[in-house]
């Protein structure tokens, strides 16, 4: 396979629709704040830095824990449900809740963002970044289970792109997702207010045109290429070689790279990453009431 093919030839179904104007209503309307307004500014950055927060995902779900969305155009529901497995982790890990009994169940978020919270407007397959975060925030998570009359246990991009996805979510459901709702959602612009997020242990959904390599470097970056209609999550970020650390929904894709770099992940530059927050349709989530600027221990994983 070419290294720099147009992702739009795979039969992979990304599917985040560039509205500006959309997201623009999402944040006017709920008072969505900026990172920087939320998160002061962190200690004087050590070069030598580098935060992973896939150290918590690798510890809870194991080596496998990415995510593919296959045919269905649903990445914006996978960024936010891998956004949202990467926040109970931490929880996991550092302080010591209750692993639930299945992982983020992305097929309701897609149904949520684009009925509940879009309107239903949309025609064909996709939706935006904003209508996830606010999905999230209003409605909350449901966790893979077979619920009476709606079987969520295993992802299915049949199912995820079918009727729900012009119906939405059964109302049976809304009032279950409602019992875990993300605390909160900010907007992430700049690389700078990623790195406040991240070295804080909020991950950050990003949403883009921007395509990349499947090829990794020896350090794991990927080369900006070609376009996707894409939301993936960032779940690191390094200031030795300044980037950050990208999750993406497409299964071990990537290759190349370090040996512990998983095949789902890859690096991209600080510029790049830079540009694809600034089209405005990323945002770092929290479920914890407020945004204290923590700093994270991995010394409890013992490793």
């Amino acid at each position: 396979m070419s290294d720099n093919i147009d992702a739009t030839h795979l039969n992979f179904g990304m599917g985040w629709i560039d509205d500006p104007e959309a997201v623009k209503t999402i944040i006017s309307e709920n008072n969505v704040r900026q990172v920087s307004e939320l998160i002061g500014p962190t200690d004087a950055v050590d070069r030598r830095q580098v935060t992973d927060l896939t150290i918590y995902l690798k510890k809870v779900y194991g080596e496998r824990w990415y995510l593919n969305q296959g045919s269905c155009g649903s990445c914006v529901a996978f960024g936010a449900a891998l956004a949202c497995d990467t926040l109970v982790a931490i929880e996991i890990v550092e302080r010591s809740m209750d692993k639930p009994t299945g992982r983020t169940d992305p097929m309701s978020i897609y149904w949520g963002s684009r009925v509940e919270i879009g309107g239903n407007r949309l025609w064909g397959q996709g939706s935006v970044g904003a209508w996830a975060a606010k999905w999230l925030k209003d409605y909350g998570v449901l966790i893979q289970a077979n619920y009476p009359g709606c079987d969520l246990s295993t992802y299915s991009a049949g199912v995820c792109c079918g009727p729900n996805a012009n119906r939405g979510v059964p109302n049976e459901l809304e009032s279950i997702a409602r019992q875990h709702p993300v605390k909160d959602y900010a907007q992430c612009k700049t690389f700078e207010d990623l790195a406040r997020a991240i070295e804080s242990g909020y991950p950050v959904t990003v949403a883009s045109n921007q395509g990349f390599t499947r090829t990794r470097d020896a350090k794991g970056f990927a080369k900006p290429s070609g376009r996707w209609g894409h939301q993936m999550v960032i779940v690191g970020v390094r200031h030795d070689v300044p980037g950050a650390l990208v999750a993406n929904s497409w299964g071990p894709y990537f290759t190349g790279g370090p040996d512990d770099l998983s095949p789902a992940c890859f690096w991209a530059d600080d510029t790049t990453i830079g540009n694809m927050l600034g089209q405005g349709d990323s945002f770092a989530l929290s479920n914890i009431q407020g945004w204290p600027c923590k700093r994270l221990s991995a010394s409890v994983l013992n490793w």
